[in-house]
C-alpha cells in the first residue's frame, strides 16, 4: 500500500541507529504465554490492511497471544500517531506499527526508552525510531520487479504512464526502481505520472484523466493499492477498451483481483502482507521469551550493555505476482479464515 508520507528512502537506507541501540529491559504484560500486543496505526479500515490483519489471527492462533488494534479507520497522521502514544500508555508486551510517513517515530522511540519492543512493517522512514526492526518490500526492488513484469508482457519498448501517491516513502522508493530499471533496460519511456491518492475515488478521476491526456499510452503501472481499482473502474466508466494496453498494478484489493480475473489487468505485484504480520508477532515473541534467547544471541559478550540490537535492521518480503494462472488462489472466498 502506498499512503501519503515523506520522500523516498532507498534500499539501502540506514534505519535510525537502530544498530546501535541499547535495548530496555521489557515490560512485559504478562509472563508466559498469552502476552498481548497492540497494531497501533492509521489506516485500519482500509482494504489493503486485510491480508494483514489475517496474518495478525492466525499469529494469534499459533502463539496464543491477542492482538489489539489503535488507531484511525482512515488516513489521519496525528490520530495514527496518538495511537502510538496509547498504546505505550496500556503497556502492552508489545506494538506493532506502520511508518507512511515519520509523525509515530518519536512515539516509537519513547516506546524502545521504556522496554516497550515496536516493529516497524509495510513502509518505513529513514529514522525509525530505533524500533527493532522492519518488516516489508524492499520497494525499490519491488519497482524493479515492476519493470521486469512490464517487459516481459508488453516487450520492450512503449509509452508508459504511472500513478500512484506521490510523496509516500514506499510509493516514491518504489518509482524510483521502477524508472531507473526501464531506463537501463527497455525503451520505455515514461510520458507520465498521476496522483490517485491512495483512495478508490480519487484513483478513478485520476485514471480518467491519465486516460484523456495520455491517449497514445501502450502500459500503464499503478503503485498502491487502490490504482488498480482506479484504472479499471474508470476504463469502465469511460467505456475505453485497454485491453491493448500492458495494465501491471499493485496489491491485492477484491476489485483488483476481479479485474485481474476478468483480463482487464495483466497482473498484480503483492507483497507477502500476512507473512509481514505475522513475523512482527513471531518477534516479539522471541524478544519476550528468554527461552527463545534471540537478545542473548552472542555477538557481543552483553548485547544490551555494548548498544547492540540483536535483531536484523530489515526483514524484506520479496514480491509475488498475481495473474490469470494462479487468480482462484488469491480471491478473498478462498482464504482461510482463523
Amino acid at each position: 500500500m502506498t499512503i501519503t508520507g515523506i520522500a523516498s528512502i532507498s534500499r539501502r537506507a540506514a534505519f535510525g541507529g537502530a544498530a546501535a541501540l541499547a535495548l530496555a529491559a521489557p515490560v512485559l504484560a504478562q509472563d508466559g504465554a498469552g502476552r498481548s500486543y497492540i497494531y497501533a496505526s492509521q489506516l485500519q479500515g482500509h482494504p489493503y490492511l486485510l491480508d494483514s490483519l489475517l496474518g495478525m489471527d492466525y499469529a494469534e492462533e499459533k502463539f496464543g497471544v491477542t492482538i489489539d488494534r489503535l488507531g484511525p479507520q482512515g488516513w489521519d497522521p496525528v490520530a495514527g500517531a496518538e495511537a502510538v502514544e496509547q498504546a505505550i500508555a496500556q503497556k502492552p508486551a508489545g506494538i506493532i506499527t506502520t511508518l507512511w510517513e515519520p509523525g509515530a517515530v518519536p512515539g516509537i522511540r519513547r516506546a524502545m526508552e521504556q522496554g516497550i519492543p515496536v516493529v516497524v512493517i509495510e513502509a518505513v522512514t529513514p529514522d525509525n525510531g530505533g524500533a527493532l526492526t522492519f518488516i516489508g518490500l524492499d520497494n525499490y526492488a519491488a519497482g524493479e520487479a515492476t519493470a521486469k513484469e512490464l517487459i516481459a508482457r508488453g516487450g520492450d519498448s512503449g509509452k508508459l504512464a504511472v500513478t500512484g501517491n506521490w510523496g509516500a516513502s514506499n510509493t516514491d522508493a518504489k518509482m524510483q526502481g521502477l524508472a531507473d530499471y526501464l531506463a537501463a533496460n527497455s525503451s520505455w519511456e515514461i510520458v507520465g505520472r498521476i496522483d490517485d491518492k491512495a483512495t478508490t475515488s480519487t484513483a478513478i478521476d485520476a485514471a480518467k484523466t491519465m486516460f484523456n491526456t495520455y491517449p497514445d499510452i501502450t502500459g500503464v503501472v499503478g503503485l498502491n493499492s487502490s490504482s488498480g481499482s482506479g484504472i479499471c473502474l474508470a476504463a469502465e466508466e469511460l467505456e475505453k477498451d485497454i485491453a491493448d494496453l500492458t495494465v501491471i498494478v499493485h496489491d491485492r484489493e477484491d476489485t483488483v483481483l476481479e479485474c485481474v480475473a476478468d483480463g482487464v489487468i495483466d497482473a498484480t505485484i503483492i507483497n507477502k502482507t500476512a507473512l509481514q504480520a505475522y513475523l512482527a508477532v513471531q518477534f516479539l515473541e522471541a524478544y519476550n521469551d528468554a527461552a527463545v534467547g534471540l537478545a542473548e544471541v552472542p555477538i557481543s559478550a552483553d548485547n544490551k550493555a555494548a548498544g547492540v540490537n540483536p535483531f536484523p535492521e530489515a526483514v524484506y518480503m520479496g514480491t509475488a505476482v498475481i495473474d490469470g494462472d494462479n487468480i482462484d488462489q488469491f480471491m478473498r472466498s478462498a482464504l482461510p479464515k482463523f
